[in-house]
């Protein structure tokens, strides 16, 4: 990956979809891997696109450089974007479901794939509550205490 070879990635992410399809029996899904991430600006804020899922084609996109200085991004992040749009196509593919929403429990889901993926034991992910009913993960919190003990936090 860090030879920036987007054919090779692409291979490995598409051996890595197929173990993860016939794991979970779900339908094998299409990966395509793009060179810098899309960049959204705002007046006051900016955004950038990591990777998403088509469910009516099966088709994963993932973005391999950053947005601005077009290196390639970190194999974690690559990784976790891959395990978070695999999650996608689970919901709609094995479950049924006709949405995919961001919830507490979907980011469980894609954090254990990662870690499973990776060789890592899970980490405990800890919550902030916001406003309107909403949570985000608190990752300072995460990545100090997610390997504890959970009974000792």
């Amino acid at each position: 990956m860090k030879a920036g070879a987007t054919a090779d990635v692409r291979r490995a992410c598409a051996d890595f979809l197929k173990a993860a399809s016939e794991f979970y029996k779900a339908p094998d899904c299409g990966i395509r891997v793009l060179a810098a991430r899309p960049l959204r600006v705002r007046e006051s804020w900016s955004t950038e696109l990591f990777g998403d899922y088509t469910p009516e084609t099966m088709v994963i996109r993932v973005w391999m450089r950053t947005a601005i200085r077009k290196e390639v991004t970190s194999f974690g992040t690559f990784l976790s974007t891959l395990c978070h749009e695999f999650c996608h196509h689970l919901d709609y593919q094995k479950f049924g479901f006709h949405d995919s929403w961001h919830t507490r429990g979907f980011y469980e889901r894609a954090a254990v794939l990662y870690h499973y993926a990776r060789g890592t034991p899970p980490k405990r992910l800890f919550w902030v509550a916001l406003p309107g009913g909403r949570w985000r993960i608190d990752w300072p919190r995460t990545n100090r205490l997610g390997n504890t003990n959970a009974a000792s936090v």
